[in-house]
């Protein structure tokens, strides 16, 4: 009887803490003078009869000094036991609740010889308190702590801090289970064999880098990680030395192949003990790709790995860029048959991590809201307000009702922060870890299926630019492979290249992404334009008829290989555009194969039908009709017998005319003497002469035929 009253009181309790929370609208979120740091809450789950410890940092963020700045320690005494409490009290302003402040854990942040703190600058403090001090009712739930920051003699709060505390008497009769899963990727950088666009992976792997301490928090217990074959190919280059490529285009030596190295060799401890999968190569932008048309980058990613024999047998996970898909993007995810979806809980609002998916591809969905971390003010998303808001959504969750599912949380840690301070293995008494393998041999949970897909996760896809940029970077590269007479090496590293310009990593960066692909691009380019060319030429003179030829060369200046002599053979055709093709056309030639540093000297058949100048267009084209090289433009003289033909002809008219008229000439000065009565005889000779030249007006016309 007792018990149940107690129960009904603890109930009622609850319900008036609910209901004397405020509403988010009705406070404003007070403008701070400092920001604070949490940076240590121990222990997780305080008892009732023990005792808390927050440690700190305070950074004044003004521009003037702060003075006598002393830290009290701060708690809402209003227990948070649904989940309708927890979403209110994260969107609640900082001075809501109100709350109350225990004046015996304090500490003062100034000395007699520096009263001040100056801007910009920081302070440390620790303040430790006995949970019986706090006052809190028996109610077990989730509380409000924190820190308050005075200036000594005003009771108005120059700065805020505020985390989720679980104080429990009582283990939820229901268990919950927790899936870490520590995503290994990069932004891309590798533009060629041996050069990276720049040099950021060396930090990203140094001691004190991101995935530094991401291969460190995988290498825990039970963590399963998911890594992307295209951060491991580009280590191996950082491994083996490498350059870095500047603006100018100039190279110089990188800085990370140590650390490159050891990372390599952590990562081999790591596959060889730990559950693990792999991402899709270069993280593209699926839902990017998806709505604009070019699904087959996402082939070319799922390919690609192959690339990459060390993460080869690994199978393979989908997660889209932020966790984000509607249901094309989903379905374009599940051809490529992977293990499972991986989904944000703000895209797939189901009841279990484990959800059926299209295809019967299950989605794993992972708990992005918590990865936010705690309650403001910022900064909200530190290790602590992360470890602490995952306890907190994990209580509520196992106090829900059961449905025989296998309830959980699944923690996505591809930050340091997120990576710090065992986040990755929650320890409560309702927790148990398992890894994402063990995850889904379970059943999915049913669902409606339908995703949400916000408009924010529209607008963070990469841009319509950067899209028309990778339609064009595709297009050479299949160009350049439909080229080569044995195109297997360039389509393979043709598709790593695409997957890694399309990687979802470019989102809001546009510069860099320029920087990334342009070198590459402008590579391409100068294969496809200047490599391959045709030399003849400009003029050429031909006669009116069929079957007549000119020689036309074409020339492959592409660098050659001694050890692979065929390595960059092409094989092309060469097609003639005529301006007037029904007075000139020329039959194509199909080269054979021709080598690099090679070249192929072929005869143009030209068929004319009539005279004069005719222009033509020579081009380049691959098998399958892609233009390749720059096109060559002729002028081909038609004449109808010929040049020698028309000289001859010339020729001959003009000794006719010549020699008719000094034959008349003659004619007339003859007749000149007969007519005075002067004899007339040949030269050289005795006796009259006959009168071999009549009158014109009586004797016919003479015929002369040249």
């Amino acid at each position: 009887m007792v018990r149940t009253a107690r129960a009904l009181l603890a109930v009622a309790v609850s319900g008036v803490c609910l209901l004397l929370l405020p509403l988010p609208a009705a406070a404003t979120e007070p403008v701070a003078s400092v920001a604070i740091t949490l940076t240590s809450m121990e222990p997780q789950l305080p008892t009732r009869d023990g005792e808390i410890t927050v440690t700190g940092r305070v950074t004044n963020i003004t521009k003037q000094r702060l003075y006598r700045l002393e830290a009290l320690f701060w708690r809402n005494q209003a227990p948070v036991i649904g989940r309708e409490g927890l979403e209110q009290a994260l969107a609640s302003e900082s001075n809501d609740p109100l709350g109350a402040r225990y004046t015996g854990a304090f500490q003062d942040l100034f000395t007699a010889t520096e009263p001040f703190l100056a801007p910009n600058a920081s302070v440390e403090f620790r303040l430790k308190v006995k949970i019986s001090d706090l006052e809190l009712p028996r109610t077990d739930g989730v509380y409000l702590m924190g820190v308050h920051i005075l200036q000594r003699g005003n009771n108005v709060a120059i700065g805020r801090a505020r985390t989720f505390v679980p104080v429990l008497t009582a283990t939820p009769k229901n268990s919950l289970t927790t899936t870490a899963l520590v995503v290994l990727n990069t932004r891309p950088s590798l533009v060629r064999k041996g050069t990276l666009s720049d040099d950021h992976l060396a930090a990203e792997v140094g001691q004190n880098g991101r995935l530094t301490a991401l291969l460190k928090a995988a290498e825990t217990a039970t963590p399963s990680f998911a890594v992307d074959p295209a951060l491991i190919e580009e280590l191996q280059t950082m491994a083996g030395g490498y350059q870095v490529l500047d603006s100018e285009g100039a190279t110089s030596a990188g800085t990370g192949q140590a650390d490159a190295t050891r990372w390599l060799e952590g990562f081999q401890r790591l596959q060889s003990s730990h559950d693990g999968y792999r991402l899709l190569y270069g993280s593209p932008d699926i839902a990017a790709l998806v709505h604009d048309g070019q699904e087959s980058v996402l082939s070319d990613a799922a390919n690609a790995h192959n690339l990459v024999e060390s993460t080869r047998s690994l199978p393979l996970l989908v997660l889209p860029p932020g966790g984000a898909a509607d249901a094309a993007t989903a379905r374009a995810a599940a051809a490529l048959q992977p293990a499972a979806i991986v989904l944000a809980d703000t895209s797939t609002k189901g009841p279990a991590p484990l959800l059926a998916g299209p295809d019967q591809v299950p989605i794993v969905r992972y708990a992005k809201a918590a990865q936010g971390g705690g309650p403001g003010p910022d900064p909200r998303d530190t290790a602590i307000q992360i470890r602490q808001r995952m306890l907190a959504e994990s209580w509520v969750e196992a106090t829900a009702a059961r449905d025989g599912l296998a309830h959980g949380l699944v923690q996505l840690i591809n930050t340091a922060a997120q990576a710090s301070d065992g986040a990755t293995e929650l320890k409560a008494p309702w927790l148990q870890q398992r890894t994402l393998s063990e995850l889904l041999k379970t059943r999915p949970a049913p669902w409606s299926q339908k995703f949400h897909y916000s408009s924010g996760a529209q607008a963070a896809q990469l841009t319509a630019g950067r899209l028309s940029s990778l339609r064009k970077f595709d297009l050479s590269n299949d160009t350049y492979a439909d080229l080569l007479v044995d195109p297997t090496s360039a389509r393979a590293e043709g598709s790593a290249a695409l997957a890694r310009a399309a990687s979802g990593k470019w989102r809001n960066r546009d510069g860099a992404h320029q920087a990334f692909l342009g070198p590459q691009q402008a590579a391409l380019d100068e294969i496809l334009l200047d490599k391959i060319q045709i030399r003849s030429s400009a003029r050429v003179q031909t006669v009116a008829r069929q079957g007549v030829e000119f020689p036309i060369t074409i020339r492959n200046t592409l660098e050659a290989d001694a050890a692979h002599p065929d390595a960059r053979a092409v094989k092309v055709t060469l097609v003639f555009t005529s301006e007037n093709t029904q007075r000139l056309t020329i039959k194509m030639i199909k080269a054979p194969q021709i080598r690099a540093q090679a070249n192929f000297t072929g005869n143009a058949e030209v068929t004319a039908r009539a005279n004069g100048v005719v222009p033509v267009t020579a081009q380049l084209m691959t098998e399958s009709g892609r233009p390749v090289g720059r096109p060559f433009d002729i002028e081909v003289q038609v004449t109808q017998n010929g040049t020698t033909g028309w000289a001859i002809a010339i020729a001959a008219g003009i000794v006719l005319v010549g020699s008719t008229f000094l034959r008349i000439r003659q004619v007339a000065k003859e007749r000149n003497k007969t007519a005075s009565g002067e004899p007339t005889q040949p030269s050289g000779g005795d006796g009259p002469v006959p009168d071999e030249f009549p009158a014109l007006s009586s004797a016919p016309a003479e015929r002369l035929d040249v």
